[in-house]
């Protein structure tokens, strides 16, 4: 899972795009509430812990104080549940299609994840003792933030110059009174065009080798050959 021990004076991240993104967060709650904030009932105790923790009275008022997009795992009867969350730029998912759903649900899609991971990320959740944290990345044909749903494939292909590299720097503290998890979600992301050549290379190279399964998880058809075309001729 590639988890690292987090420095909580380090858990947070602003940048100059603070007030925009909230801005366009506060825009996103007003006119699209019911795609980007959901909770399952039963679950308003460890909402407010983790709310409380931020110092907002709820969810949505903590999740106006940061740039991170927020979310709350209960542990139930089949396993560790999303039950609560305000999700404003998702990269290609969407909250209220897996809110109350376990990780193994949530990441159906995800390749070979119920035969390699799955055990192993439920076991870890159950453990987890200290804040930590990840990152992943996607390529996307757009520097919207707001991607609930994958492009459609009849979008056609994306030019070179409109590709752009997004990275979420994904942290996971436990909430120490109900002892669910917090899961913050810190979205970033720069034109491909000014990523640095050596580190583009490596991404290229670990696209070429993408079994067609995982190229259609990360909906990468209209961008794919464009971008190894570019990089990685």
């Amino acid at each position: 899972m590639g988890t690292r021990s987090l420095d909580l004076t380090a858990w947070l991240i602003g940048d100059d795009d603070r007030d925009a993104q909230l801005a366009y967060k506060r825009r996103l709650l007003a006119e699209r509430h019911d795609v980007v904030s959901a909770a399952r009932r039963g679950c308003e105790a460890a909402a407010a812990e983790a709310a409380a923790l931020m110092g907002a009275p709820d969810l949505e008022g903590a999740a106006l104080l940061v740039q991170e997009d927020l979310c709350v795992l209960v542990r139930r009867e089949p396993g560790w549940c999303l039950d609560a969350g305000v999700v404003c730029f998702p990269s290609m998912w969407s909250l209220r299609a897996k809110l109350g759903r376990p990780m193994a649900e949530i990441h159906g899609p995800v390749p070979a994840y119920a035969e390699e991971l799955g055990a192993q990320v439920d076991r870890f959740l159950d453990r987890l003792d200290r804040p930590v944290w990840r990152r992943n990345w996607f390529i996307h044909g757009s520097s919207e933030l707001h991607q609930p749903e994958p492009p459609p494939l009849s979008a056609g292909t994306c030019a070179p110059e409109d590709l752009w590299l997004r990275s979420e720097r994904q942290a996971l503290r436990r909430l120490p009174s109900t002892g669910a998890l917090l899961f913050t979600i810190r979205t970033q992301q720069a034109p491909l065009v000014v990523v640095p050549d050596d580190l583009v290379r490596r991404l290229a190279a670990a696209v070429r080798a993408w079994p067609p399964e995982l190229v259609a998880y990360r909906s990468a058809a209209t961008w794919r050959d464009v971008f190894l075309e570019r990089y990685d001729p």
